[in-house]
């Protein structure tokens, strides 16, 4: 391939990047938009809804997906951002009570998936990454709890989100 014919390739692939991009940010085809309940879920809070991830390195790595679509926290109105926040709030909460970490890392990027969500990530001095920003893995490159540790997880969480 020319250099001319790899740039010109390079700019469509960044354009088609840019428009897929811009048509989430308005809500189209938003992979956060289903109101879905899976198997993930661990609680429906009032702000939205707590996905739990199977990530032993983190143990206890939740995702708060908003429940409408908005972009960032300014979007949201007073009385949204003050539940959401509650939300959060309540989510660190249990983490922090069930999984006794050393620290949490809040997050709310979104630059894959422009739909306002904070991962808030467990942090442990033994992971091979303390002491900088985590890893942001997608769920195949994960090393994944067993089975039952992920269900005895799922179901300690729940019920602390539930109160």
């Amino acid at each position: 391939m020319t250099k001319m014919n790899a740039n010109k390739s390079n700019m469509t692939t960044k354009q088609d990047i840019n428009e897929k991009f811009e048509l989430r940010r308005s809500g189209v085809e938003c992979p956060m938009c289903p109101d879905s309940d899976g198997a993930d879920v661990i609680a429906r809070l009032p702000s939205g809804r707590v996905h739990l991830q199977n990530d032993a390195d983190y143990k206890g790595y939740c995702i708060l997906v908003f429940n409408r679509h908005a972009v960032e926290l300014c979007d949201l109105t007073m009385q949204e951002r003050s539940q959401f926040m509650e939300d959060l709030s309540k989510t660190s909460a249990a983490i922090m009570a069930h999984c006794r970490p050393a620290k949490l890392n809040t997050s709310m990027l979104g630059n894959m998936v422009p739909h306002l969500h904070c991962h808030i990530m467990p942090r442990y001095p033994d992971n091979s990454d303390w002491g900088h920003p985590p890893s942001y893995k997608r769920p195949a490159e994960r090393t994944l709890l067993s089975d039952e540790e992920y269900s005895a997880l799922h179901s300690a969480l729940s019920e602390a989100l539930a109160k």
